[in-house]
């Protein structure tokens, strides 16, 4: 399994802006119908953003109909337009079953893209149509953060994880008054027997814990990071800082020149700036759309493209959080033009964080790390806050100021006006935070091994879930591999390769989306 995204951006014909509000409205009470029948379909949405130039005082120049969508597909493909074309596939497959039960889900789904140009008139009628309208609208990301959890797990997966660890705690709770007369006293020898008796508890709850493929899907995801890791340091500095600094010297020199245009245009960017949208109340998965144009300079867009780059290997390194940053289940940036690619060039960001939308900026701005990849992909954008020392003259470096970034993100934040979260809108609902969901993978991790009884090779297994019982949850681990781990997972990964490669001649990769036709008879052998 792998985690695919996929983007489409269509846009609205002239006077359907309020027809499509309403039809959005519709969506947003039908979001469990319209989607809770794509495998693998962990997040969805639709937001209407504007692309037209930043004019006070007036409507959306230029609008359009964006929609997102993250899954985990069961495929082994890795390219990410292979992973986006199937997502759409699977997706406009549920719509066609729903269109030929005659649900209302699928009359909406076509009424809400009836209202955007270039749709096919008979909608999901002709679903290869359907699929074809969306595969060519769709914009690739650049960069993209899956959490290490969502990478090989399928929501159904999450949902028996979570409630193995939620089992596990309810047995551990009625259990503790009577340690006295249950064989674990709390001594390493008896660990072992602690460990069958959670599992057991864990498989009652949780029907598919021992899914034979999901320690193998596990392995594979921590090989991907390992391999991402190595890849990672030299691609930043035999590629990317060259280049950055050689865009941004280029930029400099040609801003000497015209200084004045940059400056009105930030100040006009600022003066521009719409309401900041209303805060979410939710604590969990609160969806998140940005949109920031890029300014008109020659190296503004190259430098964006190459920065992200960059931060997308950067991200694939991470198999706990994002650099300490807990919060974030996925995010993506991505740039996009008019459909000739001319421009004006816009980067739109994605995101779902969970706790409240001023502790999630805070814990960006917070890291040194996270907060200077980040102004590197933003600080070409318009209305982008400058540097400054603030109030404290003496401050050794200018920094990026918290207040204006704040503003500026509130300023070109689009609401969400669909949100589908497997989770919150499964049965039963349930809600999960990133925290929760390392928990409980750690801890299905520990229950699905065989044995916990071997002095050297268990010691660290027997120590975590030590850790386990003492504090009610596990230890997050590292957000990057350890050296010992990056080094067996990425031998474990040029040995599958090596392995590969030997079982199967090299061809053309050819990806057939759609099934062959029914009334196409097989082909007859000649005979010899």
């Amino acid at each position: 399994m792998h985690h695919g995204t996929s983007t489409v951006i269509t846009r609205v014909l002239q006077g359907k802006r309020e027809a499509l509000d309403d039809l959005l409205s519709s969506a947003a009470n039908a979001r469990r119908e319209l989607f809770a029948g794509v495998p693998g379909l962990h997040f969805a949405r639709w937001a209407l953003i504007d692309l037209g130039p930043r004019t006070s005082g007036m409507g959306p120049a230029d609008p359009r109909l964006i929609f997102g969508a993250d899954a985990v597909l069961d495929t082994r493909a890795t390219k990410p337009d292979v992973l986006d074309r199937e997502l759409l596939h699977a997706l406009v497959r549920w719509l066609t079953t729903l269109h030929e039960r005659g649900a209302d889900a699928a009359h909406l789904f076509d009424a809400i893209y009836r209202n955007c140009a270039g749709y096919p008139e008979a909608g999901l009628a002709e679903p290869e149509a359907v699929e074809d309208y969306l595969v060519g609208h769709r914009a690739p990301a650049v960069t993209r953060h899956v959490d290490f959890a969502y990478r090989f797990q399928s929501p159904e997966d999450l949902r028996a994880s979570v409630d193995a660890l939620r089992a596990v705690n309810a047995h551990l709770d009625t259990r503790a008054p009577l340690l006295a007369e249950t064989p674990w006293r709390g001594r390493p020898r008896d660990m072992p027997d602690l460990h069958h008796e959670l599992r057991d508890v864990a498989r009652a709850a949780a029907t598919n814990l021992d899914d034979p493929g999901w320690r193998e899907r596990l392995a594979t995801a921590r090989e991907s990071a390992a391999v991402s890791t190595l890849g990672y340091a030299f691609y930043r500095y035999a590629w990317a800082l060259p280049g950055i600094y050689l865009l941004k010297l280029r930029m400099w020199l040609s801003a000497r020149n015209r200084p004045e245009s940059a400056t009105s245009s930030q100040a006009h960017a600022s003066e521009s700036a719409p309401p900041i949208p209303p805060m979410s109340d939710a604590m969990v998965q609160n969806p998140m759309v940005h949109v920031a144009r890029i300014v008109d300079d020659p190296g503004a867009l190259a430098l964006a493209r190459l920065a992200l780059r960059s931060v997308n290997l950067r991200l694939r390194r991470y198999v706990v959080g994002l650099n300490h940053v807990q919060t974030i289940h996925c995010a993506r940036w991505l740039v996009y033009s008019d459909e000739d690619g001319r421009g004006p060039h816009h980067l739109i960001f994605f995101s779902n964080y969970d706790d409240t939308w001023e502790s999630y900026i805070d814990a960006f701005v917070d890291h040194a790390d996270v907060r200077g990849f980040l102004e590197l992909i933003w600080s070409r954008t318009e209305g982008f806050p400058a540097k400054s020392r603030g109030i404290d003259p003496t401050m050794p470096k200018p920094r990026l100021p918290v207040e204006p970034f704040k503003a500026w993100l509130r300023a070109h934040e689009v609401p969400t006006r669909v949100w589908y979260s497997a989770a919150l809108d499964g049965t039963p609902r349930q809600r999960h935070s990133v925290l929760l969901l390392h928990n409980a993978l750690r801890l299905r991790e520990l229950l699905t091994r065989e044995r916990m009884d071997q002095p050297v090779r268990d010691r660290g297994a027997r120590r975590a879930l030590a850790a386990f019982l003492s504090r009610g949850a596990c230890d997050p681990g590292r957000p990057l591999l350890r050296p010992m781990a990056l080094a067996i997972h990425s031998m474990s990964a040029l040995l599958a390769s090596l392995r590969h490669g030997r079982r199967e001649p090299r061809r053309k990769h050819h990806e057939n989306f759609r099934a062959e036709p029914s009334h196409v008879a097989p082909m007859e052998h000649a005979p010899a």
